[in-house]
């Protein structure tokens, strides 16, 4: 992708490296999800499961939950609490393995579809979206945070965690916009590193209230907000 940068500026579009013939597709998925897998293993999830407090809930829908990374954390640490992970097949073949290791078949359920086409009962009080918010485009970020609007109970949380601006640091600033070119290439012109207030009002368009804006000890941040 980025031998492709003066393309991707002048078309606008970019392409996975399974589409350009660089790896095959199962190779490119296993890489991906297993790298981020071993980023929440190594502290990241520990660091979610910290900033939420998830007694009295007992319903979580995990929309492009990958490998079940988080669900498997905030599970384990919620032993009421049921999850559905919806994503594509290929990153479910690699939760499955992952759900089983940890002894959580009873709380997780893998469920391929599409996050912006799906039929789900709106009976969850929790809604997780993790590391999608970063590589989907604004109008895409609105329409999933309207999914999660509309499947969601009143008095319901939705948990965003993602790289967000809540840090405006120099070092910080720097790795902002490392990490802001890294998805205009690799996925999509749409994408972005975005100012947490921008997401926050994303969120409140859609209807949710309070958001609650998380500097956690990582690159990764958290906002949370209610459905009234």
């Amino acid at each position: 992708s980025w031998g492709r940068l003066d393309e991707i500026v002048k078309e606008g579009k970019t392409l996975l490296p399974y589409e350009t013939g660089f790896v095959d597709a199962p190779t490119y998925w296993n890489d991906y999800m297993i790298g981020q897998h071993n980023r929440a293993e190594s502290g990241q999830a520990h660091h979610l499961v910290k900033s939420l407090d998830l007694r009295g809930k007992h319903k979580m829908l995990d929309l492009g939950g990958g490998a079940a990374s988080y669900s498997i954390a905030l599970c384990a640490a919620n032993p009421d609490l049921q999850a559905v992970v919806l994503d594509q097949k290929e990153p479910l073949e690699i939760a499955r393995p992952l759900v089983e290791q940890h002894d959580l078949g009873n709380q997780i359920t893998l469920l391929e579809g599409d996050f912006l086409d799906t039929h789900l009962e709106p009976d969850y009080d929790v809604v997780l979206i993790s590391g999608v918010v970063l590589i989907k485009s604004e109008a895409d970020c609105q329409a999933l945070f309207k999914v999660a609007y509309d499947k969601m109970l009143p008095g319901g949380l939705i948990v965003i965690q993602d790289y967000m601006r809540l840090d405006h640091s120099p070092t910080r600033q720097k790795l902002d916009a490392l990490e802001d070119l890294y998805v205009l290439v690799a996925f999509d012109p749409g994408a972005g590193d975005r100012e947490g207030d921008v997401v926050s009002s994303w969120l409140v368009d859609a209807g949710f209230q309070n958001p609650n804006m998380i500097p956690l000890p990582t690159q990764l941040a958290v906002i949370t907000a209610e459905k009234p």
